[in-house]
């Protein structure tokens, strides 16, 4: 009993060194930073698709139907969307429009905030919700296209 508690012991003390090990020799430099990879354009196209499968799933949302489908739709493109804006922050960041970027940037994730407001109140009951989500996405779809000009596409 004694040799198989020992055997035991070394097992798991073998195991917990060589994950420690492991852990020590990954890079975490980038973890819980947000950090993104890709260019500004690459954020660019991420954001337009995101804008145009929002549009459709507002559209479905007008139909009690297809609201569930709808909301769940924009629900899956909001980290995209966040995503592509971080992108294009990073892309400007060093270049000549950078803070006209960062502004542009800030002016869609209120454009965002405004949408996922409108979403809970349609969520609720609320048709002024339909409104603020239309808002949210011209305010989104505005950004973009200052963002796009300023880039040069």
């Amino acid at each position: 009993m004694k040799k198989i508690l020992n055997i035991s012991v070394v097992m798991a003390f073998i195991l917990v060194m060589s994950s420690a090990a492991f852990a020590m020799d990954m890079n975490h430099s980038g973890h819980g930073k947000g950090e993104m990879k890709g260019s500004m354009h690459d954020g660019i196209a991420m954001m337009e698709k995101g804008l145009a499968h929002m549009k459709h799933g507002a559209k479905l949302m007008h139909d009690p139907a297809t609201m569930k489908e709808g909301m769940g739709l924009m629900n899956k493109e909001m980290m995209p969307m966040h995503n592509g804006m971080k992108m294009i922050e990073k892309g400007a960041e060093g270049g000549e429009h950078h803070s006209m970027v960062k502004g542009s940037m800030g002016h869609a994730n209120k454009g965002m905030m405004e949408m996922m407001k409108g979403m809970g109140l349609v969520k609720k009951g609320d048709d002024k919700g339909f409104q603020m989500m239309d808002s949210g996405l011209e305010k989104m779809e505005k950004s973009l296209e200052d963002v796009k000009g300023m880039s040069g596409m």
